[in-house]
């Protein structure tokens, strides 16, 4: 066998592996989180009428994401405080209906619905299109330094 044929086909075989592992390894972390979490879904325009009738809004991302934008009378409640504790003032929310979003609707939203709805926070459903979907829909967004 010729050796630079040999020496494609490894490199070849070498590629795939590690193109094999790559989407593996994205699958396991990144995977689509509304297949992980049985959580209720609604679109913006679902959202927008929940919270028009008075609902509790919770932003899940971090803090320096919710300080660039975030829905207007949204709390800030990352994850990660979720994870520990469901927050105290929170308590006599349990009955009320609860919007939970993230940047995507995807990473991390359907986990936040998912810790409420243990605790029982029955109403607690996911923005399915998350923070970008709202804006893209045209809903407002309170940005950093800017009034709106």
């Amino acid at each position: 066998m010729n050796t630079g044929a040999s020496q494609q086909n490894n490199a070849r075989q070498f590629l795939l592996i590690g193109a094999a592992l790559l989407v593996l390894f994205y699958l396991t972390r990144f995977g689509s989180a509304e297949t992980s979490f049985n959580v209720r879904q609604v679109d913006s325009a679902q959202a927008k009428s929940l919270m028009d009738d008075g609902a509790l809004v919770i932003d899940v991302r971090g803090t320096e994401a919710y300080d660039g934008r975030h829905i207007p009378g949204a709390l800030s409640i990352p994850l990660e405080a979720l994870r520990r504790a469901i927050p105290a003032s929170l308590a006599d929310s349990k009955t009320k209906p609860v919007v939970v979003y993230c940047g995507d609707g995807v990473s991390i939203g359907p986990e936040g619905t998912d810790i409420l709805n243990k605790a029982g926070f029955v109403n607690a459903v996911n923005l399915k299109p998350g923070i970008s979907g709202w804006e893209d829909a045209g809903y407002p967004v309170k940005k950093a330094g800017s009034g709106s």
